[in-house]
């Protein structure tokens, strides 16, 4: 009878560290998503069209020619909502061009937001990289990075840490 209750107490605690190891690992996901740029609303500091002003602008999200979060290929997943204000600005985009901006978005997606943010974000390169800050729903704790693009390309990729 002391040898069942032995084991039942070892059993009980291997289940208890297995369950506390997958409770701590994390899981991966990365999807590409095709955007179209909504209305931009400017908020001019002065002087107007430099340094300090801000912007308000918002993505319509679909998938590209893959399914991906539970809808079929080139349905819309969801939308962003951004604001940046320019920091540093360059008069030219070349390899000793440093503009940057701060930026604040939030994603909407099927099953809840992704929330990314940061200052000094360099704007001058093909690829505009935010740090994911957190979310919602599915994505609750979610971190990594949400990168845009700011040229025709029009692609965002998402690459997350979920909890």
């Amino acid at each position: 009878m002391r040898e069942n209750a032995e084991m039942h107490v070892l059993a009980v605690a291997l289940l208890a560290a297995v369950l506390a190891s997958n409770a701590s690992a994390s899981r991966s996901l990365v999807f590409t998503v095709k955007t179209k740029q909504g209305p931009t609303v400017a908020h001019p500091h002065p002087p107007a069209g430099g340094v300090g002003d801000s912007y308000d602008s918002s993505l319509s999200l679909a998938n590209a020619g893959v399914s991906q979060l539970g809808r079929p290929a080139r349905a819309t997943v969801g939308t962003m909502r951004f604001t940046y204000t320019i920091r540093k600005q360059c008069t030219s985009f070349s390899s000793r061009c440093h503009a940057t901006a701060d930026f604040t978005t939030v994603t909407t997606l099927p099953g809840g937001t992704v929330k990314a943010a940061g200052k000094s974000i360099s704007i001058a390169n093909p690829e505009i990289v935010i740090p994911v800050t957190g979310g919602t729903g599915r994505y609750k704790g979610a971190h990594g990075t949400v990168s845009i693009s700011p040229t025709s390309e029009k692609l965002s990729t998402y690459r997350l840490r979920l909890p």
